[in-house]
């Protein structure tokens, strides 16, 4: 434990090398609270929305690690019956 600073600020050059650190820190986490707790409140809300059909669902279909196409479906329904039927035209062309 001897190895350890004791603490910030003991001498001008710990506190000139740490401060900056301090201050983005002081300025980042409140951001990041504020994200975090907006994020929280609007993700219900999103969800309620994608389930009734007002907002798309995004499908992206990889193959081989290449794009092969882009799908927004707009209810659940719609994103289960285009599942599955990307998987059947998948496993019959297999």
């Amino acid at each position: 434990m001897d190895l350890l600073p004791g603490g910030l600020g003991q001498d001008p050059i710990s506190l000139i090398i740490g401060l900056p650190g301090l201050v983005v820190t002081a300025v980042l986490v409140p951001l990041w609270l504020v994200e975090l707790v907006l994020r929280l409140l609007c993700a219900p809300v999103a969800a309620a929305l994608r389930l009734a059909g007002v907002i798309p669902y995004r499908l992206e279909l990889y193959r081989d690690g290449r794009p092969r196409g882009t799908y927004a479906p707009t209810g659940r329904r719609e994103l289960l019956r285009l599942r599955r039927r990307l998987t059947a035209r998948d496993t019959a062309a297999a």
